[in-house]
């Protein structure tokens, strides 16, 4: 279990150790909540109709700039609004507001959409070099041409072509993400 701490006492350090605009979503969940909204339909009428929000989001950002952690994840619990769309650069902002908290990811440059969670609590656990993303979840990686070499040390352990890194691996897994660059190997005998 990660050791969260709440958005307010992450903030200082969540502004002074990364490098955000060489950050990116890596992972995003989201548990919805049916609920019913009053429109106007194309009689100008009003009408009742059933729609899906977030009701709670749990976002990993890898972020460079910062050697011993691989990620920030940001748990987002009660949200009320919720928009999340392709950046370019990312930057960090975070806001109280009335009785939430905003966060704001959105891009440096002009051409950024937003990228922002407004919820009651946020919660925040920095993850190390044992956060090893999505494919810990997967179990392998699926075979791809640009993967690189790693080369077979022994009958569990491999080392990267990339960074040098070496790791324990099952020996019937062909393809793996170097835990060091984060680079998908082929394992080469």
């Amino acid at each position: 279990m990660n050791n969260y701490v709440t958005i307010a006492d992450a903030i200082p350090r969540l502004q002074r150790d990364f490098d955000w605009t060489h950050s990116f979503v890596r992972e995003l969940y989201v548990s919805t909540l049916r609920c019913y909204q009053r429109y106007k339909n194309s009689e100008d009428a009003d009408a009742i109709g059933e729609a899906w929000f977030p009701h709670n989001v749990r976002m990993v950002v890898a972020v460079a700039g910062n050697a011993t952690v691989f990620a920030i994840e940001f748990l987002c619990l009660d949200v009320e609004e919720f928009s999340v769309r392709t950046l370019n650069e990312m930057s960090f902002d975070c806001r109280h507001e009335r009785n939430r908290v905003i966060l704001d990811l959105a891009g440096t440059s002009t051409d950024d959409e937003m990228c922002m969670v407004a919820a009651k609590e946020i919660l925040v656990a920095f993850l190390d070099e044992e956060y090893l993303g999505p494919w810990l979840r997967l179990g392998h990686e699926n075979p791809r041409e640009d993967a690189i070499n790693a080369t077979k040390i022994d009958q569990c352990w491999r080392q990267c072509e990339n960074c040098c890194n070496a790791w324990i691996e099952r020996p019937d897994v062909h393809y793996s993400r170097c835990p060091e660059c984060g680079e998908l190997t082929r394992l080469c005998e």
